[in-house]
């Protein structure tokens, strides 16, 4: 009994070194134009929020529904990203594409690794989030409405240098991909991910 547990044991070894081999990686253009389709699919989704937000933010002495309003937003949204890579192996972009998202050894995403996928733009939001709150509070009383502490933060150097790292941190990050032969972005390095075809 003991030896066949450990035939098993090997077998299953073999079974995932070998689904790492059969891999096949989409091209840069095929994860461009799977992005775009998840943009595409949350857009209607994305505008509603915007309009709510937009209306809040400019009603006279209300600040913390639209500050709530938005942090919720920004929770679900990378809850939804987390679940989808977690449950389904990839948002419902790459899906459509016939992509899925597994580890470098073709196991499935863990809800640990779907986090740790997410981790680098989590932080960025994080830290801007941090950035702009410590503004409002200092400008708080100058404010009738929360969009006038929004314009004014998009003003200070702060927000303009935070602007520029973000865009760097996303240019290189999906720009190693077009250096990469598995089409491996930065943050599936952090999280020991590749994107694949779906196996038919």
């Amino acid at each position: 009994m003991e030896e066949e547990n450990k035939v098993n044991e090997v077998n299953e070894e073999n079974e995932s070194t070998n689904s790492g081999k059969d891999l096949s990686y989409p091209s840069f253009l095929g994860r461009a134009g799977a992005y775009i389709l998840d943009v595409l699919i949350l857009a209607p989704f994305f505008i509603i929020v915007s309009i709510i937000e937009t209306k809040m933010y400019n009603v006279p002495n209300m600040l913390y529904p639209p500050m709530i309003i938005s942090v919720i937003f920004s929770f679900f949204f990378y809850c939804y990203r987390i679940f989808f890579n977690t449950k389904f192996n990839g948002t419902p972009g790459k899906l459509l594409c016939k992509f899925r998202i597994c580890r470098e050894d073709g196991m499935p995403v863990t809800w640990e690794t779907a986090i740790k996928r997410e981790s680098l733009y989590i932080v960025l939001y994080l830290f801007e989030l941090l950035l702009l709150y410590k503004f409002f509070f200092a400008h708080r009383s100058e404010a009738d409405t929360f969009m006038h502490p929004i314009f004014l933060f998009s003003k200070t150097t702060e927000s303009i240098i935070y602007t520029w790292i973000y865009r760097l941190i996303s240019i290189i990050d999906f720009g190693k991909a077009l250096f990469s032969p598995k089409r491996i972005t930065f943050h599936d390095k952090i999280a020991g991910t590749v994107v694949v075809y779906k196996p038919v």
